[in-house]
């Protein structure tokens, strides 16, 4: 019997990426994958049982990347304003080439209802960033008194929604320039 490795099933999950970042959950083949990690198809099937597991583990390792990229870049010095633009662009651009990762987000969400729990524990660590990040800038009176929790819900659903829906024609900054301008408005003291 073959010994599993954790570079191995890095490879794998790293090929999956690949493979949905282009492709709908249906179009996006296990012998793609597979060609691209450089083992057979048999070998995929020893690590994630079926497809569904496959992508299910690659979107949760694309959320715990993303999570933990925000969690480390985001610092406590810059103005609240300046944070959230770092985390609306860490966000945009890491979908930016994985749109079909959004996809999941968004429509196939339901595919793993069963495992809700812990993909919702993957998001919590995204909106946990924003959390923080607001509530500093309440606290510093950078922002009118919302609610945090709401708050980084609707930044975080903005943020999403700007790259689910971008166009060919948008660029990166104009969607972290817009998504900014809307809601740093939006939150701003009165007179702001």
């Amino acid at each position: 019997m073959r010994l599993k490795t954790l570079d191995k099933r890095s490879a794998i999950l790293q090929a999956a990426t690949n493979v949905f970042a282009t492709n709908d959950f249906h179009e996006g083949l296990i012998d793609d994958v597979a060609r691209t990690a450089g083992v057979g198809k048999g070998t995929i099937y020893r690590y994630f049982p079926t497809k569904e597991e496959l992508y299910f583990q690659t979107v949760c390792r694309g959320l715990d990347e993303l999570g933990q990229t925000l969690a480390a870049s985001v610092g406590a010095e810059a103005p609240a304003a300046s944070r959230l633009e770092k985390i609306a662009r860490g966000i945009l651009g890491f979908f930016w080439n994985r749109r079909s990762l959004l996809t999941l987000l968004y429509s196939d969400a339901h595919r793993f209802a069963e495992r809700e729990e812990e993909f919702s524990r993957l998001r919590e660590t995204v909106r946990q960033v924003i959390h923080r990040t607001l509530l500093d800038g309440i606290q510093r009176g950078e922002f009118r008194g919302v609610d945090p929790r709401v708050g980084a819900d609707l930044f975080w659903g903005m943020v999403r929604t700007a790259g689910y829906f971008r166009r060919e024609t948008d660029t990166l900054d104009d969607l972290v320039r817009e998504i900014l301008g809307v809601f740093t408005r939006g939150i701003a003291r009165n007179g702001a």
